[in-house]
């Protein structure tokens, strides 16, 4: 039982490892051009990072993608879950528009007047 479970934590460090070799291949490429010079960046940082010194930039580089993970969710429920909650009413884009389906071209003064009219029913942007 316990070669499995020391067998799970060895892979998952392959794992972490692996990710951060294609972390540090995506950022150097990003910002060197592809030549000979990213590709000695790549085999040196990956070198010593990840062969000499990774208990410190693997415990590093677990909480750096946790945060990001973490926070990466936070501004997808705060921006686009919450924002479908509050306007539950099921408003069509031609209900917003103001044209309701009557087939017929308003002049942009009449679409920004029931745009507007619209909005201040949701409670929209108050001016």
């Amino acid at each position: 039982m316990d070669s499995i479970i020391l067998g799970f934590f060895e892979d998952l460090s392959f794992l972490i490892k692996l990710a951060f070799i294609i972390f540090v291949v995506i950022f150097v490429k990003e910002r060197i051009t592809k030549n000979w010079l990213a590709i000695t960046a790549i085999v040196i940082v990956c070198v010593i990072l990840v062969f000499f010194y990774w208990p410190i930039f693997g415990s590093m580089y677990v909480v750096y993608i946790l945060i990001s993970i973490g926070i990466g969710s936070v501004l997808v429920d705060t921006f686009f879950v919450t924002m479908q909650e509050g306007h539950g009413k099921g408003a069509t884009p031609e209900q917003m528009l103001g044209s309701q389906g009557q087939g017929q071209e308003m002049d942009p003064e009449q679409m920004a007047a029931a745009r507007q009219h619209y909005m201040s029913q949701m409670g929209g942007r108050k001016r």
